[in-house]
């Protein structure tokens, strides 16, 4: 899907100082996945500020663990299926990312995500 035309999103770019190599990566990427287009909500159009409460019967301290109402227990959950989703796409760029990681001008913040994939990776049975 490009990124040109009427309506369009963030325009292909790429960062100064790259070579060449890098540099049509970079814009090819962003051709290649274009970031989604997230609808715009306009001040007031969810309805008046002052309009009558959609949950009535509900009290205001319903999902925190004092007061009336439910406690937390009701509050949904987050669970480890986009971080195993995740974890699984992350783990099979291990290898390159170890390399990188060991080559002296990494980063300290690059070294330590590589380590937390490689933890998230040995997590799990049957990856890497």
């Amino acid at each position: 899907m490009p990124r040109h035309g009427k309506g369009s999103r963030q325009k292909v770019a790429a960062a100064k100082g790259q070579t060449y190599g890098d540099r049509v990566a970079q814009e090819e990427a962003q051709r290649v996945v274009p970031l989604p287009s997230m609808p715009v909500m306009r001040p007031g159009q969810s309805g008046p500020l002052n309009r009558p409460t959609e949950r009535g019967r509900e009290p205001v301290t319903a999902g925190a663990p004092i007061g009336p109402g439910s406690g937390p227990s009701v509050m949904p959950r987050p669970t480890d299926v986009p971080d195993r989703e995740l974890s699984d796409r992350l783990a099979a760029y291990l290898p390159i990312l170890e390399t990188k990681a060991a080559q002296s001008e990494a980063s300290a913040n690059f070294r330590m995500f590589v380590r937390r994939v490689r933890h998230l990776a040995v997590r799990q049975p049957g990856v890497y």
